[in-house]
């Protein structure tokens, strides 16, 4: 089976995921009427505003009590906020792209912040990323990492047929790292990290500065956004709070997401200059980079050949967050 063939597999069964995770989601669901709010994020650092709502409990402020879940990445917390087991989820841009392309009503409320946060974690032997060529790399397709390993290759002057590219979920990347399945992932803390100290020195992280920002986003469906706009107000509200946490004292801050996420706090100190937090929305600055990878996702058959590229001008949504701003 063939990479798009793979791809448009995925594609087929996210635009089947209201019906399908609507069951699976059963419970959550019930939960979640009972509850004020439930949330769905992504297991990375970059979603920290999130982690420390939780611990500092800054959600209390807006009298919210929220249930969050940790999805090992924001592909899974968007799949899970299009079946209906939570109202607000963590993604990258990437796969809000794809969820759009593909008629879900996914819509941008927010960024937490922009960040070069991948890596390519290899092998001693892969000395730069032109000697990824003939070797098995892990990624996690439809997410922003299958883009950054486009844009790496590109670099290299390679392709993905130069390669044998391997999707995986994220939580299974340091395992096949460390067991020779894959030669190499692509992917963010704290997996970086985590490879790094778990395979002594066989493994080593190479960094290619200035090849791609990304954007940490917040998401939430237009139904949401048409029948209960105060609630993802209130949310961004507390983020808004959390944020302002981070920026006062970092330190503290990253203990707080250190704790929420169980990594060591280390990791995520050196984590925290690669980022910039800020609940914002350069919508600008986002709307081009929807446009850039649609023309991506077409020109490498990502999607199907009939698909109709939205306005993107209306997946991200700028009302809430101008709310939540008012004092």
């Amino acid at each position: 089976m063939t990479n798009s063939e793979r791809f448009f597999g995925h594609a087929r069964r996210l635009a089947r995921t209201a019906l399908v995770l609507g069951a699976a989601f059963i419970a959550s669901a019930a939960t979640a009427r009972a509850e004020d709010v439930t949330i769905g994020a992504g297991l990375s650092m970059g979603w920290g505003q999130f982690f420390v709502a939780d611990q500092a409990k800054t959600w209390d402020k807006q009298g919210l009590t929220p249930k969050t879940t940790i999805f090992a990445s924001g592909r899974l917390a968007l799949d899970a906020l299009v079946g209906g087991g939570v109202v607000v989820a963590t993604a990258a841009e990437t796969p809000v792209l794809f969820a759009n392309l593909n008629g879900l009503p996914v819509r941008i409320i927010a960024t937490l912040n922009r960040q070069e946060s991948f890596d390519l974690v290899a092998v001693k032997d892969i000395k730069t990323i032109k000697d990824i060529k003939g070797r098995k790399i892990g990624y996690s397709q439809g997410t922003n990492a299958h883009y950054y390993l486009s844009k790496l290759l590109k670099e290299a002057n390679l392709t993905f047929a130069d390669i044998t590219a391997v999707s995986l979920n994220p939580g299974d990347f340091v395992t096949s790292l460390s067991n020779g399945a894959v030669d190499g992932f692509i992917w963010t803390e704290p997996h970086i990290s985590l490879a790094l100290r778990q395979g002594g020195d066989k493994f080593h992280a190479i960094r290619s500065p200035g090849l791609y920002v990304g954007f940490s986003t917040v998401i939430a469906l237009q139904s949401t956004i048409d029948k209960n706009p105060d609630l993802l107000v209130k949310v961004l509200k507390s983020l808004i709070d959390a944020n302002d946490l981070i920026k006062k004292d970092p330190n503290a801050a990253a203990a707080l997401i250190a704790e929420r996420i169980k990594v060591d706090p280390e990791i995520v100190r050196n984590f925290l200059p690669r980022t910039r937090f800020n609940i914002d929305l350069e919508r600008a600055d986002l709307v081009a980079e929807l446009q850039t990878q649609a023309k991506w996702a077409i020109d490498n058959k990502l999607v199907r050949p009939d698909v109709k590229v939205p306005d993107f001008n209306t997946v991200v949504v700028g009302s809430l967050l101008d709310k939540a701003r008012e004092k």
